[in-house]
């Protein structure tokens, strides 16, 4: 069994050999403080946030916790679908970050009351970092807008090629 005073020496002849490269390890502290103390400031959400032009928190919605689509045709309301490929719908998230957010005086808002609209449902999963919840999302595949809560936006070929790959590969009915 070894006595403390054997620890003792033994961290000491340890330190001793740290002595050799003061350089290396002052400079690896100055590092090591650095980045803890400038680290969480530089730190920011919204590089992380794929909603960024949705103005939506990324811990509020998160896109990698969107893992089903349900949707209503306005033309058909009573035969609703959902989309549960995690691949296309992560793909539809990322395409989701380039919308530009239209004025509420703009000439294309102002034609969207007789358009074809098809309401979407993202629909979040329960983890342990946030609760099951829906958020609606409105899209009027003619003009090439989507309404988000009470902010409309333009989207890209790339998102309404996408809407247009999920939309056709749907699943009748609801999600369980």
């Amino acid at each position: 069994m070894h006595s403390f005073s054997c620890y003792v020496f033994s961290w000491r002849m340890r330190l001793l050999k740290l002595k050799r490269h003061k350089l290396s390890v002052s400079l690896s502290v100055v590092i090591i403080l650095a980045v803890l103390i400038i680290g969480p400031s530089v730190y920011q959400e919204s590089w992380l946030d794929p909603f960024g032009t949705l103005n939506v928190p990324n811990r509020e919605l998160h896109p990698h916790a969107i893992t089903k689509l349900g949707m209503v045709n306005s033309d058909d309301p009573f035969h609703p679908y959902y989309y549960t490929n995690e691949g296309k719908i992560q793909e539809l998230m990322h395409d989701l970050q380039r919308a530009t957010p239209l004025s509420s005086s703009d000439q294309a808002l102002v034609s969207l009351e007789n358009q074809k609209v098809q309401y979407f449902t993202l629909h979040r999963t329960l983890s342990h970092y946030h609760t099951e919840e829906d958020y609606a999302l409105q899209y009027y595949p003619n003009k090439g807008i989507i309404r988000f809560r009470e902010q409309a936006f333009r989207i890209n070929e790339s998102t309404v090629y996408a809407l247009t790959q999920i939309t056709g590969d749907m699943t009748s009915g609801w999600w369980k």
